[in-house]
């Protein structure tokens, strides 16, 4: 099969979504299919297929969508959140069209953005499938809560910004021959939100090449020489990852034992970064706590520390937890969105409340009483994570999912 992975963000790009993309990518490729990626650049400048030129930049058909957005939309304000997006969605069409991507059999969404977008402009006879990669018209809410503390939640469900994130997740779930979600509350949550029939779901996990994963080179140069036991934080520096929640928890923590030190790995814009700081200052944390920015080399991260923990608002089923579980350090998630899917209480890891610093607190504090405990959770972790992200099985899966696309035999 000629299958072309579609994705509104960019790639390639320090996260999860790239890590899935090129797994899958390359795992599809070993078993005989060809694959390209049509995704953004990193700078943003153009949308393109990975290896290849772009037809043109978003620079130089800008004009054009916002003139036909102004019209369109005369109330719109020029460089808003939902002005910006729909440039570079509108950009996406465009670049798809300028391709041959007739010769596709099968096109694999990565979002609802990019699926609201090839669902205009691809032939009929190339059916389109989605992965779900998170909860978006949930993310959006968290980060307009982030944003706007002081509106209620009234406030920020019937704003504009959230009212067109749910419209394009509805557009982009139902125009969509199937849904591959990697939780169950992810498909629970959209059927229950946009009505989508339950028969359109396929739901299977992510996968790793996990022999790669731990054959991977170290890289020694940037980590830290720690005094105390570590607790790791490894994602993006904003609310949704529950930050804030770590930061408070940590000075709950201290007040228990300060037989600890917290390495947070991961980018953030400026704002937020400062905001975290501040917070961590008015705690008195500044010393037991080290903001070390993004790093290619996770997993040597993950080799030093001694718990890993992910306080997530939202999430599905992020890489971060995988590749604790894998290393055999362990974890301490919170109970939002597909987490607990991902860890059995007390068997596999620890569980805390979301938005709960306190439950936090109490759970990294049994971890590091309990140097036994540590590593029964580990190493039960380590056994089942073995089995359960295996990237042989995403490909297959994948491979089948495309097939009862094309309504062809498994």
């Amino acid at each position: 099969m000629k299958v072309l992975l579609v994705s509104y963000y960019p790639l390639p790009h320090v996260g999860g979504l790239w890590t899935v993309v090129n797994n899958l990518s390359n795992e599809l490729r070993r078993i005989g299919h060809d694959v390209d990626v049509l995704a953004q650049t990193e700078s943003l400048s153009e949308y393109r297929i990975i290896g290849q030129k772009a037809p043109f930049k978003v620079a130089d058909i800008r004009p054009h969508i916002e003139t036909e957005l102004a019209a369109a939309f005369p109330n719109l304000e020029a460089g808003s959140w939902i002005h910006t997006t729909e440039v570079l969605r509108y950009s996406l069409e465009m670049t798809a069209l300028a391709l041959d991507i007739s010769k596709y059999d099968v096109i694999h969404a990565q979002d609802v953005i990019a699926a609201s977008a090839m669902e205009r402009i691809k032939p009929d006879h190339i059916p389109l499938v989605t992965s779900v990669h998170g909860y978006l018209t949930k993310e959006i809410f968290l980060a307009l809560k982030g944003i706007y503390p002081r509106k209620t939640d009234e406030e920020l469900y019937t704003s504009l910004e959230y009212q067109y994130h749910e419209h394009i997740e509805h557009i982009g779930c139902h125009v969509s021959e199937f849904i591959h979600t990697q939780a169950d509350i992810t498909k629970k949550n959209l059927i229950q939100q946009h009505r989508i029939p339950e028969a359109r779901f396929v739901q299977f996990p992510y996968g790793m090449d996990i022999a790669s994963f731990n054959n991977r080179p170290q890289q020694l140069d940037r980590i830290p020489t720690a005094t105390k036991p570590v607790i790791l934080f490894v994602g993006r520096l904003v609310q949704l990852k529950g930050v804030h929640v770590l930061i408070e928890a940590l000075r709950q923590l201290k007040t228990i034992t300060p037989d600890w030190e917290c390495w947070i790995l991961g980018d953030g814009f400026e704002e937020a970064i400062k905001r975290f700081t501040d917070q961590m200052e008015d705690a008195d944390l500044l010393s037991d706590i080290r903001l070390l920015g993004s790093a290619p080399n996770v997993k040597d991260f993950l080799e030093t520390a001694d718990i890993f923990v992910l306080p997530s608002l939202q999430d599905t089923q992020p890489h971060s937890v995988m590749e604790a579980q894998l290393i055999g350090i362990p974890v301490v998630v919170s109970d939002a969105g597909g987490l607990p899917e991902m860890v059995e209480d007390g068997v596999t890891g620890l569980i805390s409340e979301a938005g709960n610093s306190t439950s936090l607190a109490h759970q990294l504090a049994r971890l590091l009483d309990a140097p036994t405990l540590r590593q029964q959770l580990a190493a039960q972790a380590k056994t089942w994570a073995t089995k359960q992200w295996s990237l042989v099985n995403m490909g297959g899966n994948t491979e089948k999912l495309y097939k009862r696309a094309l309504s062809l035999p498994d």
